[in-house]
């Protein structure tokens, strides 16, 4: 991001509030909360069966653990989790899929880390309006997730070590009738280790009537100098040129000057920031951060592609020595059950490792 004059920064800082106060900001608490409701909430959870205080569930190595099975006319409304584990890599050891309506493929596959927001399998303690993690260890989801006739939930636990608790409370509803034009939630998971030289990192890749609500990324820095120049670029129902171009990646991520700390808002934040400790703009530095589109979804009728830049200046696609590398999960809603994005990949593969700097000549 190049540096502004101070009247660009003030005009550009006006514009934007300008731009906040046109319109009403949601309440925390919703307008008509105290309107008649005509639905039936329910709970999945690991409560103990027999009544005492057993209330979780273990997963051995490999095994996948079923944490709600809904059958009916409803929505997800509120996940929440807390894990002990031995593994303290856990957090992308195990792997959240959700299936909607009998599809083959499950529209959610996250490790739950990064679902929730945890990138570098580290736990954060910050609050936001789709995603908190309160203490101590608290993982909670409110993105809301509808379905017609059918959803399933389940947890794998893809490391070699047993998951001793995974302790769950799954909030849901059950309606009469299904929207007309309902709109299944949708992740995207890919990595780059490292980021490809000469093409921009895709985030978003997806077929089909729908609109984007949110992006979370992990990033270690392979080489010195700052990861965000890079901007974010969208190209809608297949159009050649894009119809919004960022002006970077600190920027898209609503923060600026290469953030300076840690810090999180309702749709916008960065949960860890370790640059202060390693100098900066250093290698070796770990960044996570958030950019929810709650306020400002972004619709498409055919088609999405939303790609990244990533290089030394943005735009050249290139850094040296090396490349950063990039966990990148993209939250949208879409007209279709099935997984349109790429499978996870296996635990060894999602796990970034800092790569060696030439020896010196």
């Amino acid at each position: 991001m190049k540096k502004l004059p101070a009247s660009r920064i003030c005009a550009t800082a006006c514009a934007v509030a300008g731009a906040l106060f046109a319109r009403p900001i949601a309440a925390q608490v919703p307008e008509d909360l105290g309107a008649k409701k005509d639905f039936t909430a329910l709970r999945s959870s690991s409560t103990d069966p027999n009544g005492h205080n057993g209330d979780s569930r273990r997963i051995a190595p490999g095994d996948t653990l079923t944490v709600a099975d809904v059958k009916g006319t409803g929505r997800i409304t509120h996940l929440w989790f807390t894990i002990a584990a031995p593994s303290e890599d856990h957090l992308r050891e195990m792997v959240i899929r959700i299936y909607w309506d009998d599809a083959k493929t499950p529209a959610v596959e996250s490790t739950i880390g990064d679902f929730f927001g945890l990138g570098h399998g580290k736990y954060v303690e910050y609050t936001s309006s789709a995603i908190s993690i309160g203490a101590h260890k608290g993982l909670n989801c409110y993105w809301p997730m509808p379905f017609k006739s059918h959803a399933l939930i389940t947890v794998t636990n893809e490391g070699s070590r047993q998951v001793d608790a995974l302790y769950y409370n799954l909030d849901y509803r059950l309606d009469k009738k299904a929207d007309k034009d309902l709109r299944y939630f949708h992740t995207q998971y890919r990595t780059y280790f490292p980021a490809p030289v000469g093409s921009n990192l895709t985030l978003c890749d997806t077929k089909g009537s729908g609109h984007y609500v949110g992006t979370s990324i992990a990033v270690m820095a392979n080489s010195d100098g700052w990861w965000g120049e890079g901007n974010d670029i969208w190209f809608v129902d297949g159009e050649a040129k894009p119809v919004i171009t960022g002006t970077g990646s600190e920027d898209y991520f609503c923060g600026g000057w290469d953030f300076g700390r840690a810090f999180w808002t309702p749709y916008f934040g960065v949960p860890y920031y370790d640059n202060g400790e390693k100098g900066g703009e250093k290698r070796g530095i770990l960044n996570t951060a958030y950019r929810w589109h709650i306020q400002d979804p972004v619709p498409f009728k055919k088609s999405l592609l939303l790609t990244l830049e990533h290089g030394r200046s943005g735009g050249d696609k290139d850094r040296k020595p090396f490349t950063n590398h990039y966990t990148t999960t993209s939250f949208y809603y879409v007209d279709h059950a099935e997984h349109d994005g790429p499978a996870i990949p296996a635990y060894r593969d999602r796990v970034p490792v800092l790569i060696p700097l030439p020896a010196a000549k």
